[in-house]
């Protein structure tokens, strides 16, 4: 089955199309995510918005099985893991790339964190 489009900007990067959206999210006390989806539902991740503003550890969480450093573990359910910190007030579509490079390049090591950002 095919990702659901409507409401979502596309953006193409290394021939792969992706699709992201902001929105208010009910299951996350109303806070404010960003979710990014690859065509082929192998990149699924949710970032929440101005965590730079926060004094805890930013993090992403990580739905889908394609994400550097992550390629020979298996995955019970969503991951969150730590994540540079970026300028994240407002969403450009040079923050999504960015965001989408950083998941697809390959880490050494990876910082585990729990729901809140605490680091695990």
């Amino acid at each position: 089955m095919g990702v659901n489009t409507k409401g979502r900007r596309k953006l193409e990067y290394n021939g792969k199309m992706y699709y992201w959206n902001v929105q208010e999210d009910a299951e996350d006390y109303g806070r404010i995510n960003l979710s990014i989806v690859s065509e082929d539902k192998k990149l699924i991740v949710s970032y929440r918005v101005a965590q730079s503003d926060n004094h805890k550890t930013p993090h992403i969480v990580i739905q889908g099985k394609e994400f550097g450093g992550l390629e020979n573990k298996v995955l019970q359910g969503w991951v969150r893991v730590q994540t540079p910190i970026w300028d994240d007030r407002i969403i450009t579509p040079g923050l999504v790339k960015t965001i989408i490079e950083w998941c697809l390049f390959p880490k050494d090591q990876l910082n585990f964190v729990d729901w809140d950002g605490n680091l695990i």
